[in-house]
């Protein structure tokens, strides 16, 4: 059976629009230096133009950007060490899932998981 079409690309538009709003969150946190939030910035916009623009399945796309999401509002939120691990460790959990059918996306947010290590996260 194959998946709706018209389901995937709306999938796909809200995957994209969160992870822009949040991208733009990110620009104006205040809980991070400058060239930290713009460089988490731009690697969160581009996978969500990534993850729209892959034929990887709907809950692969939905999977790895709701972790993102999830770590970047995080990071917005609050430093608090505990919640950001548990949100890194699910963003890399769900790399690990993508990896095979979404290897752009993944390895996009396998950097963004490197930049987060480089600034102690």
């Amino acid at each position: 059976m194959s998946e709706n079409p018209e389901a995937k690309t709306s999938l796909a538009a809200e995957v994209q629009a969160r992870l822009h709003d949040v991208a733009r969150m990110l620009q104006a946190s205040t809980s991070l230096d400058p060239e930290a939030r713009q460089v988490l910035a731009e690697l969160v916009d581009e996978l969500g133009t990534t993850l729209q623009a892959s034929n990887a399945p709907p809950a692969e796309v939905a999977r790895l950007a709701a972790s993102a999401a999830h770590l970047a509002e995080t990071l917005h939120r609050q430093r608090d060490q505990g919640l950001l691990g548990k949100a890194r460790d699910r963003l890399g959990a769900a790399v690990i899932q993508a990896e095979a059918e979404a290897p752009v996306a993944a390895g996009l947010a396998r950097r963004l998981l490197d930049v987060l290590a480089n600034i102690g996260i």
